[in-house]
């Protein structure tokens, strides 16, 4: 099951515009990173919460946030996602 999860939203992330996604569970995650075609860890958002970029076949680049389950508090994601929509303006290559 977790692979048939991980190829759908793996090619669904390759078709579509996306800039910046955030996927939660690190299995999950991991499983996904595995099918995209290069990718790299940028930095820590917060203690358990990396941020990366996939570089995609097409020379699209994506940010990843990979909230693991049990770490942040409630109002982590609301963070993330702004950081993320703002960093999803600059280019790619200015990141950290």
């Amino acid at each position: 099951v977790l692979h048939g999860i991980a190829r759908d939203a793996a090619e669904r992330l390759r078709r579509q515009p996306y800039d910046v996604v955030i996927a939660t569970g690190g299995d999950t995650m991991e499983a996904i990173l595995d099918l995209l075609e290069i990718f790299e860890i940028l930095r820590e958002f917060e203690p358990g919460f990396p941020v990366g970029r996939a570089f995609l076949g097409d020379g699209r680049q994506l940010l990843i946030g990979m909230k693991a389950g049990g770490f942040g508090d409630g109002d982590t994601l609301r963070r993330a996602i702004a950081e993320l929509r703002q960093n999803a303006a600059t280019p790619a290559q200015a990141l950290p």
